[in-house]
């Protein structure tokens, strides 16, 4: 298996709820012979309420002496605030940033917090009542997006006007009103999206429906055939000059609509 790739999967037999995601060292790092500076993972849990699904993307910010170490500390924090947090009915978003941040910190030390820098993007999906309570935090570069029958909604991505070599995050400068956070209810079935930065800024706003389908596309294939099919469009993503490395995860909670 290549060290620099990992794809995984985590179909619910209960539901059919899918999960599954892939990351891939950009040319860049390939040609530099680094390693792959994003991490994520999608998991789920029991809660009295039923099922809370949880994915997250951190990736580490280049410049820095130990991104990759910042990244995967950023996906340990973000799992387990996530866990906590979803065990305290009525706690507000605040405080599962608060949380992340303070769980982060710990994570890395006693290494310095600019030296592990690392944007973080974090996505759940846990019941409510009939329905489902979707909850996305965005710190620094990348997208998150959920696909519901009342619509498609967004978090991070960067216009034109937001590109430069400043990117916030965990470990760098930054406010409480960094964190994008989208908080919604939805009925039905829930698609989310999340995209690293490698991936998001080439993906416009109108296109997101597209790779949605395309993903949704690849659920009923082997886990191995549905790897090779992430793997080979991450490496091969048709933007010149795409030199980042490349994350996405994808889940689907709940039936599809015919």
């Amino acid at each position: 298996m290549d060290l620099m790739t990992l794809t995984s999967e985590r179909p619910s037999p209960s539901t059919g709820d899918q999960g599954f995601g892939a990351s891939v060292a950009g040319p860049a790092h390939v040609a530099a012979d680094l390693a792959n500076q994003d991490a994520w993972a999608y998991t789920r849990w029991l809660t009295s309420d039923g099922t809370v699904h949880c994915a997250v993307i951190c990736d580490g910010l280049g410049s820095r002496l130990h991104a990759r170490e910042g990244a995967r500390a950023g996906v340990r924090a973000a799992k387990k605030a996530a866990r906590e947090w979803s065990r305290a009915p009525g706690a507000s978003t605040g405080l599962l940033v608060r949380l992340l941040e303070v769980l982060w910190r710990l994570e890395v030390a006693p290494l310095s917090v600019d030296d592990c820098a690392s944007t973080c993007l974090l996505a759940l999906v846990l019941p409510d009542g009939s329905g489902q309570r979707l909850v996305l935090l965005a710190l620094g570069d990348g997208l998150g997006a959920v696909d519901t029958a009342e619509g498609l909604r967004s978090v991070g991505g960067r216009g034109e006007e937001q590109f430069s070599n400043t990117t916030v995050g965990l470990g760098t400068p930054h406010h409480m009103n960094d964190w994008q956070v989208l908080d919604l209810r939805a009925s039905g079935p829930v698609r989310v999206l999340l995209l690293s930065d490698g991936i998001a800024d080439d993906v416009p706003a109108q296109r997101v429906p597209d790779l949605l389908t395309w993903l949704a596309g690849l659920e009923d294939c082997p886990a191995a055939v549905r790897g090779q099919a992430l793997r080979r469009a991450l490496r091969q993503w048709p933007v010149p000059g795409h030199s980042d490395d490349k994350t996405v995860v994808y889940l689907r909670i709940g039936g599809i609509e015919a």
